[in-house]
């Protein structure tokens, strides 16, 4: 039996049990953990920080309070955790496994349609465009990893409803 070998974030390893040797059997997983922050440019970064911070500063001053400023900055860096904070995604044969401020599993049964985005794959529950998408969908990004990415999610995606 081979143990599971993962090095940086974006590697696709593979284990193998005594039961299945067969290559065309065997179980994938991908692991890959996307940090925006540390990955898009500096620039990005450097000026989310700076509207952030002057926002906050700004509505400090117009509600003469930084009570309210102090509130603004929370509230606008916890909308933008996913950007502040790592995230990591786990795709196996049982589903895929988000971890980010926690962690949720969220089985492939429950995937209809795959649509590929330029920075990652859309995965929605119904078969066709559908206005709820954007709350019941699950975007999974990229890092370095698109083909790998997509050949998992299309192998548990049913091919008549991508």
């Amino acid at each position: 039996m081979y143990s599971p070998k993962h090095t940086l974030a974006g590697v696709l390893f593979t284990e193998l049990s005594p039961e299945k040797s067969m290559p065309d059997s065997r179980p994938e997983t991908l692991y890959w953990t996307v940090h925006p922050l540390l990955q898009e440019s500096r620039f990005k970064s450097t000026l989310l920080i700076a509207i952030i911070s002057i926002l906050s500063v700004a509505v400090a001053f117009s509600f003469e309070g930084s009570g309210w400023g102090f509130l603004t900055f929370a509230v606008l860096t916890a909308a933008m955790s996913r950007y502040f904070l790592p995230t990591r995604y786990t795709l196996n044969n049982q589903g895929i496994t988000i971890s980010h401020l926690g962690s949720r599993h969220l089985p492939w049964a429950g995937f209809q349609r795959a649509v590929p985005q330029p920075d990652g794959v859309f995965l929605s529950p119904f078969t066709s465009p559908h206005r709820l998408d954007v709350f019941r969908g699950c975007f999974i990004r990229f890092r370095d990893n698109q083909n790998e990415v997509l050949n998992v999610v299309r192998n548990h995606i049913p091919p008549n409803a991508s």
